[in-house]
């Protein structure tokens, strides 16, 4: 990846658990995926909102992170068809680089207006995770999952990763980022516990990975991929390749 800071707690921590299996057991409670407001979700969102949730420093950061791995998924596809990406929690921008004409994108969300204003996408979906952590698309479809800047506020993280993991092809890779930066009332007690610490952030998703499903992920690891050490938003990445032989 073209920025990473090597030296970043989430960088360390990333680098010393990759063999690392993860808990024994689920460590959260439902208690922990409460939030202060419980109101259904697609009414909250039902106006489109084009707004970003991270400084626009951090989203050039996201995107150069997108374009390292686009272009060595691109390198692998060469042969056998286009790149199929998902990008989950999805709005009115993906912050993707620039795509090869046929690429699919697929993208998913809340609100309709949104998706449609998102010019990288060749196809939308509206579907509220945390109502329904059903992905409507065939198992094995796609080469990268992506989502930014919406962990926190998923209420059933180990069903959605486990649909993240499904509609993967094997040795396709997942590619999960966030900052610091939440919309409070919307997010899990579990994040907002979290929220001071940047390794213990990225242990809580690496943890999604291992039990969505468990033994269903290979090379789980973690990334300090802020633009700048101490000003700005901080930018986080846990990425994992879905295992070829899943469980």
């Amino acid at each position: 990846m073209p920025s990473v800071d090597r030296l970043g707690g989430a960088s360390i921590s990333g680098a010393n658990l990759r063999a690392w299996e993860g808990p024994v057991e689920w460590p959260y409670t439902p208690h922990q995926f409460v939030r202060d407001d419980e109101s259904d979700d697609s009414h909250h969102y039902a106006e489109p909102s084009f707004v970003t949730h991270v400084d626009a420093e951090a989203l050039r950061a996201l995107t150069r992170t997108y374009a390292a791995f686009f272009a060595s998924a691109l390198d692998h596809a060469k042969g056998t068809g286009r790149l199929a990406i998902l990008d989950t929690a999805s709005s009115w921008r993906s912050h993707y680089p620039e795509l090869p004409v046929g690429t699919r994108v697929a993208v998913q969300g809340l609100n309709a207006d949104e998706l449609a204003a998102n010019h990288a996408a060749t196809e939308q979906v509206v579907v509220n995770l945390n109502d329904d952590p059903s992905l409507p698309y065939a198992s094995d479809s796609f080469d990268i999952v992506t989502n930014a800047a919406s962990v926190g506020y998923l209420t059933r993280p180990r069903e959605t990763f486990t649909e993240l993991h499904r509609v993967l092809k094997p040795g396709g890779v997942a590619i999960v980022s966030f900052s610091n930066r939440v919309f409070d009332r919307k997010a899990t007690r579990l994040w907002l516990d979290k929220m001071d610490e940047e390794v213990a952030l990225c242990s809580v998703v690496r943890n999604y990975f291992y039990f969505g499903p468990v033994g269903g992920w290979q090379n789980v690891s973690s990334a300090d991929v802020s633009p700048h050490p101490s000003r700005g938003d901080p930018l986080w990445i846990v990425t994992a390749v879905k295992s070829v032989k899943s469980a």
